[in-house]
């Protein structure tokens, strides 16, 4: 005769089946594809941006004004995620985890409103130089 599983063996079962590292990985960080897709997009900004510096025509204040909004947006994509990420961390009692994120995170919005300052201030230049 079999007994049905106690509810307590199946639930610390199911927890430690959750607890084990699913998917592809690089360190403790899972390989997720918005991860993928904001890093491919941080980088074709980043060389988008460093392309519009070396172009020298009157187009280069837009150009350059286009880079930094990509490269804002996808660095306040990421802060956002991370802001996530910290709730998370912090009902789940990763204090640790929860401070260290919500730092990079910080850093990550802070830097995203530089650059869409510097999106702005380009785009006011571009407004201001047009001959009319």
């Amino acid at each position: 005769m079999s007994r049905a599983p106690s509810p307590a063996r199946s639930k610390a079962a199911r927890r430690a089946a959750s607890d084990a590292p699913r998917g592809p990985r690089i360190g403790p960080l899972r390989i997720t594809p918005v991860r993928v897709t904001l890093a491919l997009a941080l980088a074709g900004g980043v060389a988008f941006l460093f392309w519009s510096i070396v172009v020298r025509d009157q187009l280069q204040v837009p150009l350059m004004a286009t880079g930094f909004l990509i490269c804002g947006l996808v660095l306040l994509v990421w802060g956002l995620l991370g802001l996530r990420a910290v709730f998370t961390a912090g009902r789940e009692g990763r204090d640790g985890a929860a401070v260290l994120t919500a730092l990079a995170a910080g850093l990550a919005t802070a830097a995203s409103m530089l650059l869409l300052a510097g999106a702005v201030i380009m785009s006011m230049i571009w407004g201001g130089t047009k001959s009319g």
